[in-house]
């Protein structure tokens, strides 16, 4: 009896095959958190791709506003092509904006990929814009203009394409980003600076008073602010 109860005390105090042991144990679990780092970097490449082609598309299409002829990637335009003169008033859709003037409001809306191509003048801008949306990718471009301040913005979607990742979150899920760009024209801020500074003066002149600068620019917030 006394020697089955050293025994059992000798096994419990033998190390040999321990190290085997641990390891059954621990390899399974470090084999799984590194494929799951693998997947999460997979993950965060695949979304920062879509937010990078995003913001591209936004960026160009408002780089290239002011001359629907310009190249989305490099700005070139051939000498001699340009817009209309008064495409701003029209085509920009600063009347509907204005005084709410068309069916569909100040809004532009083009699908990507594919776009318009025989549309507005502002769908014609999206439609060259949308170029740099790579393959595979859908969504669509609005353009928004609020007279003193315009934008593209830019909504894209990709399936996720990592099979783990579709069973954890759910089948058919699309990784969904959104960009926006506003539109920067100098040549049409001036125009606008200089109208405001003569009608300006035209009312000055008709009421007999001075306008108050800082009631008018409490005016113009909020009037950018709609």
């Amino acid at each position: 009896m006394n020697s089955l109860v050293r025994n059992k005390r000798r096994l419990w105090k033998n190390n040999e095959g321990s190290f085997t042991i641990e390891a059954t144990l621990v390899l399974p679990i470090v084999l799984i958190v590194t494929a799951l780092l693998l997947f999460l970097c997979l993950y965060i490449y695949q979304r920062s791709f879509l937010v990078q082609a995003s913001s591209a598309a936004s960026e160009r299409t408002a780089f290239i506003w002011d001359n629907s002829h310009k190249d989305a990637a490099n700005g070139a335009v051939e000498e001699g092509l340009y817009d209309p003169l008064y495409w701003r008033l029209t085509d920009d859709h600063l009347l509907s904006s204005l005084f709410g003037l068309g069916s569909d409001g100040s809004a532009a809306v083009v699908t990507v990929p594919g776009g318009n191509q025989g549309g507005d003048l502002p769908e014609v801008k999206m439609s060259k814009g949308a170029s740099a949306v790579p393959q595979g990718m859908q969504g669509e471009m609005t353009y928004d203009n609020k007279v003193l301040f315009r934008k593209v913005s830019t909504e894209l979607s990709w399936p996720i394409t990592i099979s783990p990742l579709e069973k954890v979150m759910g089948g058919g899920t699309d990784l969904r980003v959104a960009s926006q760009s506003v539109v920067a024209d100098p040549v049409e801020f001036i125009r606008t600076v200089e109208l405001m500074r003569y009608y300006g003066s035209k009312f000055k002149g008709a009421g007999g008073s001075r306008t108050d600068p800082g009631t008018a620019s409490e005016v113009l917030q909020k009037y950018r602010g709609q």
